[in-house]
């Protein structure tokens, strides 16, 4: 089985594993990011649409590339909410929002995690951790191309979101950490961007909807004629 050896290994290639890899990678540790997704389809994923603004990111990545290439709509001024029974509550923001190019804001953030000198790895799937005797955590191990790897690193981050297996597969005992998460404990999400001939109706904020059956929607308003609906 090839290894790989690294100070940290983060694996998943979301917001949360390329901040995490840019920091550490800009203080000149040498960082690999593991990701299931090809180079193709990294950085998309459905949800997250909307965000208030660069001012609290970590420096580490340059704030205004992200905002020129992935921000769309910037005048989004609040959020409503509507209530299944009737009625709507508008909460309204300090500071414009902003409806985002989803897919091309999570590939900026991979290139500027590469920037920062981390590494990735696309294709690859995570499938189980390695623990020492003691429990410490010494890396993992993945499948690229039909060739499982060892990672091993000082540092394992797992960023996989909510449906990672990597907590399943830990042996936390003598730990504080709450394993007590149930499979029924998370939702799916899906994602359309429509154009409709109209100028849309909410073109300063982002709408919750309920929906007949279980669930809601996001109504994101990109431009005048133009949502994303997740």
């Amino acid at each position: 089985m090839p290894t790989e050896a690294y100070d940290i290994v983060v694996v998943g290639g979301g917001t949360a594993g390329t901040f995490a890899a840019a920091t550490a990678a800009s203080e000149g540790l040498d960082v690999i990011i593991l990701e299931r997704k090809s180079a193709d389809e990294a950085g998309h994923i459905a949800c997250g649409d909307a965000i208030k603004g660069t001012s609290t990111f970590p420096d580490v990545i340059d704030r205004n590339y992200l905002k020129s290439e992935s921000f769309t709509n910037q005048r989004i001024q609040r959020a409503v909410f509507e209530n299944p029974r009737g009625g709507s509550v508008d909460i309204d923001f300090a500071d414009n929002g902003a409806v985002l190019d989803r897919k091309r804001y999570g590939e900026v953030l991979i290139e500027e995690a590469e920037r920062s000198g981390a590494d990735i790895q696309y294709n690859t799937v995570v499938q189980d951790i390695s623990q020492a005797d003691d429990g410490t955590v010494t890396g993992v191990h993945a499948t690229r191309n039909g060739t499982t790897y060892t990672y091993k690193a000082d540092i394992t981050i797992d960023a996989a979101g909510a449906l990672s297996i990597l907590q399943d597969k830990t042996d936390f005992t003598g730990t504080y950490f709450d394993t007590n998460v149930s499979y029924s404990q998370f939702c799916s999400a899906y994602r359309e961007v429509l154009e409709v001939p109209d100028p849309v109706e909410y073109d300063d904020a982002i709408v919750f909807k309920p929906t007949d059956e279980l669930g809601y929607l996001w109504y994101f308003p990109r431009t005048a004629t133009e949502i994303t609906l997740d």
